[in-house]
């Protein structure tokens, strides 16, 4: 019996052990970059030089926020953000913008075919114009390529180890990671406390 006890324990201990490194195993926790955009000598060739803003993103997150300024909007134009580097370049989205110069765009990067980009640009698309990327660049930035997830880089993303399938079911939540926990710590718990029962009521009987 009291072995009994013993490999309930240590089987509680290794799920324990397993759960904790579970979310790891699916998604890293790459610390995101930031990246300066301005009026880029040889990159822009659209709009006004004044023109700023700001990039935080982290490909192992899967996201990407785009603040801009002193971009005022253009009758017939629309401005896009873009991931430009060795492949193809990458659409990241919209961003619309007000009468005061200011736009925001806060999107997830979704569909993304590879990670080898190192500059990112503000483009302005002329209305009925085919698709891809205009001609036409604002403001830009640029920002090392990052390594993968045997360690971050120095700006501190990191590259996951494979690229999210459409449909991939998500990791744990730490909340759902916590309950799963429980629900097995309190399981295992009662098992283990009828079991010293049953053994100190033999005891008690001999």
């Amino acid at each position: 019996m009291r072995k009994f006890v013993i490999a309930t324990l240590a089987a509680f201990a290794i799920a324990v052990v397993f759960l904790a490194g579970d979310t790891q195993a699916v998604r890293g926790n790459g610390v995101p970059q930031l990246v300066k955009l301005t009026y880029l000598e040889g990159v822009s060739n659209f709009g006004p030089q004044s023109a700023e803003g700001v990039l935080e993103f982290s490909f192992a997150e899967a996201y990407a926020r785009v603040d801009v300024k002193n971009l005022p909007p253009l009758d017939g134009y629309t401005f896009e953000g873009w991931l430009l580097g060795t492949g193809t370049p990458f659409r990241v989205g919209e961003i619309p913008v007000t009468s005061d110069g200011i736009g925001m765009l806060d999107t997830k990067l979704q569909g993304l075919a590879s990670y080898d980009y190192n500059l990112f640009v503000v483009s302005a698309r002329k209305l009925e114009t085919d698709e891809g990327r205009p001609p036409e660049t604002s403001i830009g930035g640029r920002f090392t390529i990052i390594g993968d997830d045997s360690g971050a880089s120095a700006a501190g993303d990191v590259r996951p180890a494979m690229l999210p399938e459409t449909g991939e079911k998500p990791g744990m939540t730490t909340r759902e990671r916590a309950g799963r926990t429980i629900t097995i710590a309190a399981a295992t718990g009662g098992l283990a406390f009828v079991a010293l029962r049953i053994l100190n009521r033999r005891k008690v009987e001999k």
